[in-house]
Order: structure tokens, then C-alpha cells, then sequence
């Protein structure tokens, strides 16, 4: 008998089932089917990430190396530098948001200045973070929404700030002309603030009386017109503790007496109930308005040379390679400062300049030739011995008019000529000038560009042509060589 005939029939059934070919496919892709698919799915966001990893290091070093180079150049400071780079690192990962799901970036930037050496600097730019994306939707199965990669690159830049040498001449007009007013009249005031007539000149009246008379600055005459009205300043001569406190706070002393207390409040809130029915549009204006007040030529002038002069300091602290002379002239050279390390003599000069006279440019535009040409070796001389280099030479000329005789038209064009035949830059600048003393300057310039040729017809336009060039020439003084 076959033995197997003693099996049950369960196990019989089961023998026959495992040498049955038919359905084995089926059955495989049943069962491996779920594995199959998830991991494609893990194999597609590996490969997402790989991928995801690879631009962010290439966004993180053209980051790196950006922000080396700029940073070596003078166009990016320690105070913005590591704002840009995570500016910069998120747009240049914008550009691949689109190949990754829901991507997400943050950036982490450091940026740190070590100083090698009195002449030496050198920075280390450190930028990294992470990108992160969504998954697919099978590898949630392994409780994955989202994969995330990091990366860093590091650049450092070194610098050698080199120190360049300059003299520069200023030449400056102080005929009677400048004693005028620039600026201030109803006509500046009308137009800036669109207003009647009537209603600038009282604001001129008033405004300058406060600022110039009683010394009130522009945010005494704010506060005073954000918490007063004239009829509250009418209170003071009926309490001693309403006027000391306003007193307070404007900065003055107590002892003003009541009347004096009220001139500071009522002129402010005068012309602002003249102006309009609120204070409101002058308080938003007030900057203009105090900018428009009446300031004289000579004045604009003292500021505008202050300003140029601060920034030669802040340049060359040292003062090593820096070096200055100032003359001013009216129908005659009316005094000078000769050419000296520094600008303590020339500051001090400008601070005593006063107004009177004509107007001939001749002389003065000579001595600042003479004294900067090649042919005089003083100035090369005294650089060499100081600091060893060449310096650039530069003129500053100024006047506000026209020269009384064509005769010094002419001979001021002459030595403008050799001036800069000899390679000497001229800055010019006419102030508020007619048409003839605005040829004869722009005639003067290195070139007839806003670059070295400035027209301010305002205090405050004069003080930023000055600015403008004390800025442009010391670069002279600060060079960055990578």
C-alpha cells in the first residue's frame, strides 16, 4: 500500500498546492509589491537629497566667495556683511525651489575681522545651514514628512590697507557777496513747503527767530509744537510750575523769566497756527522749514569747510599722509594757511572767515598751483621723507560770483590749464553763483561732470558738495589691496 494514503487529506491538499506552478507571479507581486514601492520612494527622496545637499553647497560656496570679495573691495562692511550672505544664499536657492517640495532654507552666517597688523586685516566668512524638503508621500510609512540636509563653506579674505598720500589746496572766495543770506526767503520757503505767501514769510519770521535769536533747536520747537498751543503758552504768567517745567524741557534754565518763557513757546506755535490749522504739516516739514532759514553765505561756508576737513582726520588720524593749506581772497588774497601735515591750521583758519571786498580769483588759484606743482618739490619732498610715496595733488576752488574784470577770467583759465596739464585735480565749486562765475568754475573742473563740478545753491547743498569731495579724495587715503 502507498504510504500515502495514510496522510490527511489537509496535508495531501498542501503538497499538491506547492507543486502547483499556476499563480506563483501573481502571488510574488502581491506580496512584494509594498516593498518594492517604498523603497523607490526612500531611493527617489535619497536621491532628492543628494541632489538638494549638492546645490545648497554650491549656493553656500559662490556665497562665501561673494561676500570675500566684496568685502575685500569696500562694498560690504562687518555691520551688513552677514545679512547680504543670508540674503544672498536664499535667493540663490529660489532659483531650484521649484526641482524640490516645499523647500525650506535657513542660513547661518558668521563673519569675523582679525586685524594681522597695523596695515593688515583679514576676515573669515563662515556660511552654512540647512534645506529642507518634503518627502514622498510612502516614506510617511516610516514617519518621515520631511528630509533635511547641511552644509558649510568657510572663505577668508586678507587685505593690506594701504595708505595713500595727498595734499589738496583750498581756495575759497570771501567777497562782500558772501555776507549775504542763503536761502530763508519767502520764495525758498513758499516753494518747499507749498505754501501762500504770506504764510512763508511769517514761518521764515518766526522760525528764524527761534533758531537764531533764542536758540531753540529743531526738536525743542517739535516738542514744543506737539504739546503746546499760543494759548497755552499764555498760562505761564499765571503759574511758576507751568513755566519751569516747559523751561525743562527745552533745556533751559528756570531763571528765564515768564516773558522770556513765553517768546520761546508763542513764536512756534504762532506760525504754526498761521501756517494751517494744525501743527501738524509744519512739525512734518520742520526739517525743511529750519533748512530754508535764513544762514549767510560765509556761514555755509565755515560749515562746509568743517565738514571736508573731519573727514581728512577720520582718513589719516595720524596725520601722515595727509596735508592741507587753505587761501581766501576777495579783490585781494585775504589770508592763508601754507600747505601743513594735517588740518588743524586750515580749520582753525576757516573757523575766522569773514565777508568784504570784490571779487579776483587770479592770485589765489596762482598760490594753490604754486604750491602743489611739480616744479616746487616741497610737497613730494615732504611726502617722501614722511611716508615714501608720490602724492595726488588737488585744488578745492570756490567762489560765489562773477571776478569784477574778464582780465582774471582769463588768467584764472590759464593756471586751471597748467594745474591740471601737471596733473593736478580740481575740484570747483560756485555757490549760488551768477552765469559767469558758474563758467568760470565748471571751465576750471578736472572735468565738467558732477564728479568734480558742483552747483549748490543752499547751506546745505554747499556742506554735501564739500562732503561729497572730502569723501572722493580720501580714498586717496584708504585703499584696500587684496
Amino acid at each position: 500500500m502507498n504510504k500515502t494514503n495514510f496522510l490527511p487529506k489537509a496535508v495531501q491538499k498542501f503538497k499538491s498546492f506547492k507543486k502547483c506552478k499556476k499563480g506563483n507571479f501573481a502571488l510574488l507581486t502581491a506580496v512584494l509589491s509594498p516593498v518594492v514601492l517604498v523603497s523607490g520612494s526612500l531611493a527617489l527622496d535619497v536621491a532628492n537629497m543628494s541632489a538638494l545637499k549638492g546645490s545648497l553647497q554650491a549656493a553656500v560656496d559662490s556665497v562665501s566667495l561673494t561676500v570675500a570679495t566684496r568685502i575685500a573691495n569696500g562694498e560690504l562692511t562687518l555691520d551688513n556683511a552677514e545679512s547680504f550672505a543670508s540674503s544672498l544664499l536664499i535667493a540663490q536657492m529660489s532659483n531650484v525651489d521649484d526641482r524640490y517640495l516645499n523647500l525650506q532654507v535657513t542660513p547661518t552666517v558668521t563673519v569675523t575681522e582679525n586685524v594681522t597688523g597695523s596695515n593688515q586685516k583679514s576676515w573669515n566668512i563662515e556660511i552654512g545651514g540647512s534645506a529642507s524638503q518634503d518627502t514622498t508621500p510612502l516614506a510617511t510609512f516610516f514617519g518621515k514628512d520631511q528630509m533635511s540636509v547641511f552644509t558649510s563653506s568657510t572663505a577668508t579674505t586678507a587685505t593690506e590697507e594701504e595708505i595713500g598720500a595727498f595734499s589738496m589746496a583750498v581756495v575759497v572766495d570771501v567777497s562782500g557777496s558772501m555776507s549775504s543770506n542763503i536761502g530763508g526767503s519767502t520764495t525758498d520757503v513758499e516753494a518747499a513747503l507749498s505754501v501762500s505767501s504770506s504764510q512763508a514769510g511769517v514761518i521764515v519770521s518766526y522760525i528764524g527767530t527761534v533758531t537764531n535769536t533764542y536758540g531753540l533747536t529743531e526738536e525743542n520747537i517739535i516738542y514744543i509744537l506737539e504739546n503746546y498751543t499760543t494759548s497755552d503758552c499764555d498760562n505761564f504768567y499765571y503759574g511758576s510750575g507751568d513755566k519751569n517745567a516747559f523751561l525743562q524741557a527745552i533745556n533751559k534754565p528756570t531763571s528765564d523769566s515768564y516773558y522770556k518763557a513765553y517768546l520761546y513757546c508763542a513764536y512756534p506755535t504762532y506760525a504754526a497756527t498761521y501756517y494751517g490749522t494744525t501743527a501738524t504739516a509744519l512739525i512734518a516739514n520742520i526739517s525743511t522749514v529750519l533748512e530754508s532759514s535764513p544762514t549767510s553765505k560765509i556761514d555755509a561756508l565755515k560749515s562746509a569747510a568743517a565738514s571736508l576737513f573731519a573727514q581728512f582726520d577720520e582718513a589719516d588720524p595720524s596725520k601722515q599722509y595727509v596735508r592741507t593749506g587753505i587761501i581766501s581772497y576777495s579783490s585781494s588774497i585775504q589770508g592763508y594757511r601754507d600747505m601743513e601735515w594735517g588740518t588743524a591750521s586750515a580749520t582753525s583758519f576757516a573757523t575766522t572767515l569773514s565777508a568784504s571786498g570784490g571779487t579776483a580769483s587770479t592770485d589765489a588759484v596762482k598760490w594753490g598751483y604754486d604750491k602743489l606743482k611739480t616744479a616746487n618739490t616741497t610737497e613730494a619732498t615732504e611726502h617722501m621723507n614722511k611716508n615714501g610715496q608720490v602724492p595726488e595733488r588737488f585744488i578745492l576752488f570756490m567762489t560765489d560770483g562773477n571776478n569784477n574784470y574778464s582780465s582774471d577770467d582769463t588768467s584764472t583759465k590759464s593756471y586751471c590749464d597748467q594745474a591740471k596739464a601737471d596733473g593736478i585735480k580740481i575740484y570747483s565749486v560756485a555757490f549760488a553763483a551768477p552765469s559767469g562765475g558758474q563758467a568760470l568754475l565748471e571751465y576750471c573742473a578736472s572735468e565738467p561732470t558732477a564728479d568734480y563740478y558742483f552747483e549748490p545753491e543752499t547751506a546745505s547743498e554747499l556742506i554735501a558738495a564739500f562732503t561729497n569731495i572730502g569723501a572722493e579724495t580720501s580714498k586717496s587715503a584708504t585703499r584696500l589691496i587684496n
